[in-house]
């Protein structure tokens, strides 16, 4: 050391420690067993439909809403209701250019031409299987071909 402070060998050593000399004690203890939490709540099975989580937390009954859904999916239950709606409005003769009339209806227009798209591309993936099941297996495909037929009779 020099009389007028510390050299600069040690001075850019002490530099260089520091921010290690800070961290240490945050990594020892963020890496130790210390730093996993005590217990765990998550439910291990949550029952969701598309990105919409049943539980407890959001529900005062989640298994009856599971035993429901496995009867009448919700989009089954939206469904009847919105043709009830639908039927409601046709039979009172409802001013149908009022906006929130105007803006289920045609909710219900888009949600119908879905279904059908959804239903042609469902055909189509049927179509696609058949090709590749007589590709593979002629008596497979024949004998489905016969179960289609006896469909088309009844």
């Amino acid at each position: 050391m020099t009389a007028s402070g510390p050299s600069t060998a040690s001075t850019l050593s002490a530099n260089f420690w520091q921010p290690w000399n800070y961290w240490m004690p945050a990594l020892r203890s963020a890496l130790s067993i210390d730093a996993a939490p005590q217990s765990l709540d998550q439910s291990i099975l949550p029952w969701s439909f598309t990105g919409l989580v049943i539980n407890e937390s959001n529900s005062s009954n989640p298994a009856a809403e599971r035993a429901i859904v496995s009867e009448e999916s919700y989009g089954r239950q939206l469904g009847r209701i919105s043709e009830a709606l639908a039927f409601l409005i046709d039979q009172t003769g409802v001013d149908k250019s009022a906006t929130a009339i105007k803006c289920f209806l045609e909710m219900k227009e888009k949600i119908e031409a879905i279904k059908h798209e959804t239903e042609d591309s469902r055909f189509e993936r049927v179509l696609a299987d058949l090709e590749r099941l007589k590709a593979r297996d002629e008596a497979a495909f024949a004998a489905r071909l016969a179960r289609l037929d006896s469909l088309a009779k009844k």
